[in-house]
């Protein structure tokens, strides 16, 4: 027991840059009461107000307030809960994770952010997952599949309620979901299709539904 939480708290050290033990230990005992990590809702903020920025550039600039209110919704919500859902599922199965801002994919999603510039990211960081002990295909692809499951929540509730608005969340929803979903690289539909095909077919389906029809 003394030598598996001395390997956390040594294999943390390296992770975070030798952060202070005591807030290691808070993280591996994952107390209810610490839903995040220090600074992590701080980065979480940064994360919104970039993608926000990214729509807006996509969007176009209309400097009232109705409408900028509007697009900050949409970009929070097809966002923040996609990469939540990741957090707490993960945390879920006793796994330590948090949302960080990854300096690269940050620089590139600002830099898509200028107006002018044709192709979009949507990446200014990702949950990491501290997989400090065999996790099963189907734990990993769960994780995996909660944050496109998010998207295609929020994506079937904005079609129930209806509305300009709702059927852009919809569709966008939809997108992100659908991307997502391809499986390659790091991109969360290859965890789901090595665990279930069946799953990843059906979500896939959804997705391409939402961001291509509904």
């Amino acid at each position: 027991m003394f030598l598996r939480i001395f390997f956390l708290i040594f294999l943390d050290l390296l992770i975070n840059e030798f952060k202070p033990c005591i807030i290691i230990l808070e993280r591996i005992m994952m107390r209810r009461s610490a839903w995040f990590y220090p600074g992590e809702i701080a980065e979480l903020a940064v994360a919104t107000i970039v993608v926000y920025l990214v729509f807006l550039s996509i969007a176009g600039w209309r400097f009232n307030p109705t409408y900028l209110t509007y697009v900050f919704l949409l970009s929070f919500l097809v966002y923040i809960p996609h990469e939540l859902a990741h957090k707490f599922t993960a945390m879920y199965y006793g796994l330590p994770a948090r949302y960080k801002l990854i300096k690269e994919f940050f620089l590139l999603t600002l830099i898509s952010a200028i107006p002018f510039m044709p192709i979009k990211i949507i990446v200014p960081g990702t949950v990491l997952i501290y997989m400090t002990w065999p996790v099963s295909k189907e734990t990993n692809g769960v994780i995996s599949a909660a944050g496109p499951i998010t998207n295609l929540l929020i994506g079937l509730v904005a079609l129930v309620i209806g509305g300009p608005f709702a059927r852009v969340l919809a569709e966008i929803s939809g997108w992100i979901a659908f991307f997502n979903l391809i499986p390659f690289g790091p991109l969360d539909g290859k965890k789901i299709l090595e665990w279930n095909g069946l799953i990843w077919l059906i979500l896939f389906a959804f997705s391409a539904y939402l961001a291509f029809i509904a």
